[in-house]
């Protein structure tokens, strides 16, 4: 016999503040060269989370590529094409959607 169970929105919401707790920096690709940023702000909200970035000023150059890394620099989204920068500084953010099939399922037993 077979019973039936619906995933809780609880459980997605913690789902989605859990998944944003593992992204820890940005490595950004500007003129040939990598340097590291910090998630300056994480956004959370319905159904997406967002982590921000801000580069600086300096260094001036086409920025590449961005990686989004964990702790142990293992990438989790990477964003490649040239962007144009000058010698002001730049907001990145990646945007993240998280969620989870919320159709019955079954239980075993």
């Amino acid at each position: 016999m077979s019973h039936t169970y619906e995933i809780q929105d609880f459980w997605v919401d913690e789902v989605r503040r859990l998944a944003a707790t593992i992204a820890k920096k940005a490595i950004v690709t500007i003129a040939g060269e990598d340097y590291e940023y910090p998630i300056t702000k994480t956004v959370e909200r319905d159904g997406f989370f967002k982590h921000y970035i801000e580069v600086e000023d300096e260094p001036i150059g086409d920025i590449e590529r961005t990686v989004l890394v964990n702790e142990n620099n293992i990438p989790l989204a990477i964003g490649e094409g040239i962007i144009e920068k000058g010698d002001e500084g730049w907001q990145f953010a990646f945007k993240v959607f998280v969620s989870l099939d919320k159709k019955e399922g079954e239980l075993n037993g």
